[in-house]
């Protein structure tokens, strides 16, 4: 089978495009990975058309043509595209036509919110391209919440719609022997933009060391960085790790970490770090939005705190026992080897291609 992803190679599609290319290389298929933007995740072969970034967030490839010339060549069975991928959405209709393959659709952001800056632009957005996808065979669900919002304000048929959670490399996110301390180890990985919350993090962190021994671990880039690190320059508590290149890397501070905190502004439609942090056998308190109620059990595999809301956020991290917080971690492992693995997640997409090449007409639900 050959299959051709087209995405922006922006934020948190490309850990995704990334997955599926290790689970089809490991299978023996073909596959050919499109990032409009930079791919800045793991090395692997990836065909990048020329492009920038229009407004600093949009990839835009300088030529259509030039794309559609590179997926002819490939010949693929499957065009899977992944939306947001910038200028490339505009097209889709277009490289359908051309290939005349089966076209699937994943979308990776929430398409009908509108209560924080970012969900209002990836609303707009998905409102002007929308019309791209017309074609498509199946439209892929990452979430409930999302799939909601495709049958509310997508014009999707609901039974061209596919629930499909992610899945990760247990491998790669693997659980370390517990060792008793007293400082709590606090995990943010992710942007470091507003949306995200690590400026409201940062606070809470500061203000709970006076209660408790605590120390924030970062792993990501962002435009907030540098204001963020400027003020935290002198703060013994906060480690500013950067940008980690390998998962396994990012996996050993999941593992050695006692909680992964995701306290997010956005709906976020459905986060790897929930899946990669649990995989390592760390617990998730994160905001009760978007996806995240999907993959985090309250009192089992972690907190669900209510949004914008962080003096419950703070409640939790200060009342948190450090052993409790290892068994929750250690439920999360089974529930991810069970539901959430690299090969679970490449074994339902290997049946959904071949599902739309041999019985479009009638999609089976995979979630």
């Amino acid at each position: 089978m050959r299959i051709a992803h087209i995405h922006s190679g922006v934020r948190g599609i490309a850990s995704y495009a990334l997955n599926l290319y290790k689970y089809f290389e490991k299978t023996g298929d073909n596959t050919l990975v499109v990032s409009e933007a930079k791919w800045t995740k793991q090395k692997i072969p990836v065909y990048e058309p020329k492009s920038f970034l229009l407004g600093g967030i949009l990839p835009w490839a300088r030529s259509i043509k030039e794309v559609e010339q590179n997926l002819l060549e490939f010949k693929p069975d499957i065009l899977h595209h992944h939306h947001p991928s910038g200028r490339l959405d505009f097209n889709i209709k277009r490289f359908r036509t051309a290939l005349g393959t089966p076209l699937i659709c994943t979308f990776h952001m929430a398409v009908g919110s509108r209560k924080y800056t970012i969900d209002k632009v990836m609303n707009t957005f998905f409102r002007l391209t929308r019309s791209n996808f017309t074609d498509a065979v199946c439209y892929v669900a990452i979430s409930k919440f999302v799939r909601e919002q495709l049958i509310r304000i997508g014009g999707v048929p609901k039974e061209r719609i596919v629930l499909l959670y992610a899945g990760v490399d247990p491998d790669s996110f693997k659980p370390v022997q517990y060792e008793p301390h007293d400082t709590l180890e606090i995990l943010f990985v992710g942007q470091i933009t507003p949306e995200k919350g690590i400026d409201r993090l940062i606070r809470i962190v500061q203000r709970l060391s006076e209660e408790r021994k605590v120390r924030l671990s970062i792993i990501g880039n962002g435009t907030l960085k540098p204001i963020l690190m400027k003020k935290t320059r002198n703060s013994s508590i906060i480690n500013w790790v950067g940008f980690l290149n390998s998962p396994a890397k990012v996996g050993e501070f999941y593992a050695k970490s006692d909680v992964t905190v995701l306290p997010v502004r956005w709906d976020e439609a459905f986060s790897y770090i929930p899946v990669e942090s649990l995989s390592s056998g760390t617990p998730v308190i994160a905001s009760r939005l978007g996806g995240n109620p999907e993959i985090i059990q309250e009192g089992k595999t972690g907190h669900l705190f209510t949004a914008r809301k962080y003096d419950e956020l703070y409640d939790i991290l200060k009342n948190a026992e450090i052993p409790k917080l290892w068994e929750m971690g250690a439920v999360g492992r089974e529930y991810i080897l069970e539901k959430h693995t690299l090969e679970t997640f490449g074994a339902k997409y290997k049946s959904l291609y071949k599902n739309v090449i041999t019985n479009p007409e009638n999609l089976n639900q995979i979630d």
